[in-house]
């Protein structure tokens, strides 16, 4: 079953916005409990090698694509900011919660941003609590050729020399979709001491595609 046409870059990015990240130290230890890597170790065989157009939807091995997207953190009190320098946020999702169905709503994405500087605690004890922070960061999406779509790709950013930091640590986010949040199992208490991240693409009018209503081209 081919993507229909009509998912464009535009509505793929549109979708991670459905997502809230949570940001905190519990979160990354949880991750390296399950991991024997430490979040130093941050540069993967699969980001240097960076493959960053796919090649057919009949090919099965992950595939990266980076773009520039806009991430806010809103800190939930009393969350302190981190004394390490972080560079990175990682997470990993299922298709669905980005509204992916059939076949793809069970590929596993992993999502990691790269921040163009490093972020810690100092503004957050310079202030005494922190404040939101707004950075234009560059998204790396790792997943199966199937779940991107299949038309014009967006202008690409380059991971490995985004951040101007020289040290990397990169910390691991929990994601929560739309349907959970608005669901009876709702957790008032998700993200306790941690902040959220949400992502914000800019539509991009050279990424749209207009499918005529009579035009079933790609449709399954």
């Amino acid at each position: 079953l081919f993507r229909s046409l009509t998912e464009d870059w535009n509505t793929f990015l549109l979708s991670f916005n459905d997502l809230d990240l949570c940001i905190s130290e519990n979160e990354t230890l949880k991750h390296l409990m399950n991991d024997s890597t430490t979040p130093e170790s941050t540069v993967t065989s699969g980001q240097a090698r960076s493959t960053q157009t796919p090649h057919s939807l009949e090919d099965s091995g992950p595939i990266n694509i980076s773009v520039s997207v806009t991430l806010t953190l809103d800190p939930l009190k009393p969350f302190g900011g981190y004394s390490r320098n972080v560079t990175h946020l990682s997470s990993t999702i299922f298709g669905h919660q980005i509204g992916l169905a059939g076949r793809e709503s069970h590929e596993e994405i992993n999502i990691t941003f790269t921040l163009p500087a490093s972020w810690n605690s100092d503004d957050c004890i310079l202030h005494g609590h922190c404040e939101q922070l707004v950075f234009t960061t560059c998204m790396t999406v790792t997943a199966a050729s199937c779940v991107f779509p299949v038309t014009v790709q967006p202008p690409h950013c380059i991971p490995e020399t985004y951040t101007n930091a020289t040290t990397w640590y990169k910390i691991y986010t929990t994601a929560r979709d739309a349907n959970t949040k608005y669901s009876q199992d709702y957790n008032p208490f998700w993200c306790y001491k941690g902040a959220i991240g949400k992502v914000y693409h800019t539509l991009n009018p050279k990424l749209t595609v207009a499918v005529p209503d009579d035009d079933q081209i790609g449709r399954a």
